[in-house]
């Protein structure tokens, strides 16, 4: 053979002689050797698959075979996996010096998808070397105020940033309400634990109005969010109030009433149980429900129930019942302070006439109306 492309086979059969010049009539055979029943030869590297499946086919034991390849395909074979590898590794080289991904760790209360968004605004390059881990430590935290310390670190094709926050008192974090008065009454003596206050001493201030705003300021004039705290001692007013009517008349049911009943589909009556109503005056309360929950059909249970009234003339006389109404005034103005509370006044005033009376009781009480009313809400 010319070259050392070639396949060598190795075979032994019955009629070893006949067998052969079969394969000699379809093959090209090289190098014949026989000895002992067992006949060696080669064909060429591209009859060599041909040959063993023919072989196959006549029941021919092949012993042995073996494929030589050309020396310079194989050489070929070989130099491409190694440009191959070389090829891959450069580009692996290449590409190991760019990031392609940002990890941010560390945060419980600070939006880590913030501060990699804003990382990502202030990297001129993915490149490696073009990043100062320096510099985006101060702008991060320099930007974010929650942020105790920081560090940037190039690890991999990563940059990872590691964040420490601070830990701010309860009084300094969340969103707050200011404190607000529960009470009217007079500012006697105001001692503030945070916030700016909006009220001074001897000012009269109404429930509903503001004691002390949720911030303050700090050095540089910009504005804290804190949590509002004061003792605010104040005279309150509390008041309670009441009409007296000498003549009234009112509406007031017998006892006896009737009860009616229908059934309704989509607005029209289907079934009525009704009797005569000769109630002069009366009140009506009706009920309504689903006859059935497992109909399909949506029937309607109505039921009227027809009070019987009767119209009373009420005639009271003031004098005889003042002191009652006075003392009930009285009760529902003490009934809102605490149990330790000293009452400083009290006071009830009566205007009107011609049956009509208009009361009002003031209880005068020294107060800390500052005291629990500043609250944080939960952060969303």
């Amino acid at each position: 053979m010319k070259n050392n492309s070639r396949s060598r086979f190795k075979i032994k059969s019955l009629n070893q002689e006949k067998v052969f010049n079969k394969i000699v009539k379809n093959f090209v055979v090289y190098n014949v050797k026989e000895k002992n029943g067992i006949t060696e030869f080669e064909v060429s590297y591209r009859d060599g698959e041909k040959l063993e499946k023919y072989l196959q086919k006549q029941n021919v034991a092949v012993l042995a075979v073996r494929h030589f390849q050309l020396r310079f395909k194989k050489f070929l074979k070989m130099w491409g996996i190694f440009v191959g590898l070389v090829l891959g590794l450069s580009l692996y080289l290449l590409q190991y010096n760019f990031i392609f991904k940002i990890e941010v760790w560390g945060c419980e209360n600070i939006d880590d998808v913030e501060i990699e968004t804003f990382i990502k605004n202030h990297l001129n390059s993915n490149f490696k070397p073009d990043i100062d881990t320096v510099t985006l430590e101060k702008l991060i935290k320099n930007n974010f105020e929650k942020v105790s310390s920081v560090s940037v670190a190039i690890i991999g094709q990563s940059l990872v940033v590691n964040i420490n926050e601070a830990v701010l008192p309860d009084e300094m974090e969340g969103n707050f309400e200011p404190l607000i008065s529960q009470y009217d009454g007079i500012v006697k003596q105001i001692n503030l634990v945070q916030g700016t206050i909006n009220i001074k001493e001897g000012d009269i201030v109404k429930k509903g109005d503001i004691l002390v705003f949720p911030y303050i300021y700090d050095s540089d004039g910009q504005m804290l969010p804190v949590q509002p705290k004061a003792e605010i001692i104040a005279d309150i007013w509390i008041q309670s109030q009441d009409v007296f009517y000498e003549y009234f008349v009112k509406e007031e049911r017998t006892g006896r009433k009737k009860v009616c009943s229908q059934v309704s589909l989509f607005g029209l009556t289907i079934y009525s149980n009704t009797s005569e109503n000769n109630f002069e005056t009366y009140q009506c309360e009706t009920e309504s429900s689903f006859l059935t929950q497992n109909n399909i059909l949506p029937f309607i249970y109505t039921k009227y129930i027809f009070y019987e009234t009767k119209t009373i003339e009420i005639i009271r006389n003031f004098e005889e019942e003042k002191d009652e109404v006075i003392k009930k005034l009285r009760e529902n103005s003490l009934i809102s302070l605490d149990e330790n509370e000293i009452i400083i006044d009290e006071n009830c005033s009566i205007s009107g006439g011609g049956g009509i009376y208009y009361l009002s009781y003031t209880v005068t009480v020294e107060k800390d109306i500052g005291e629990g009313y500043g609250y944080q809400f939960p952060q969303s």
